[in-house]
């Protein structure tokens, strides 16, 4: 999107079903309190994989999940965060690796920001 950084899992790297996480440690949040993650993302390549993200009181389920990029373009996500008596202290960005062989699975300028996401 311009000439900064950011994080990438190569699908011509490992094997099929291969993991990598980022994990991101939220701190301060307030209880009963909204938050909106905004991220942008791209999955580049034929069958490259999977990114799914994980909150840290949402036991083992993905609250987001993606497995088919339209194209190579950046897209937005936005994932909601309630916090309710138990608070959420980190968020989980996993990809996992596919068949395909060329491409790469990219996130990048991820935001928390409070309140409610906001409408496109």
């Amino acid at each position: 999107q311009g000439n900064g950084y950011y994080m990438a899992v190569p699908a011509f790297v490992g094997h099929k079903k291969d993991m990598g996480r980022l994990k991101l440690l939220l701190t301060n949040l307030k209880p009963k309190s909204s938050y909106c993650l905004i991220f942008s993302y791209r999955l580049a390549g034929e069958r490259v994989g999977k990114l799914r993200v994980f909150l840290a009181n949402k036991k083992n389920a993905p609250v987001w999940e993606q497995n088919k990029g339209k194209d190579e373009r950046w897209r937005t996500g936005k994932i909601e965060i309630f916090q309710g008596a138990e608070t959420t202290n980190s968020v989980t960005f996993e990809s996992e690796h596919g068949k395909g062989k060329t491409g790469e699975i990219g996130v990048d300028n991820v935001i928390l920001i409070s309140g409610l996401c906001p409408e496109d």
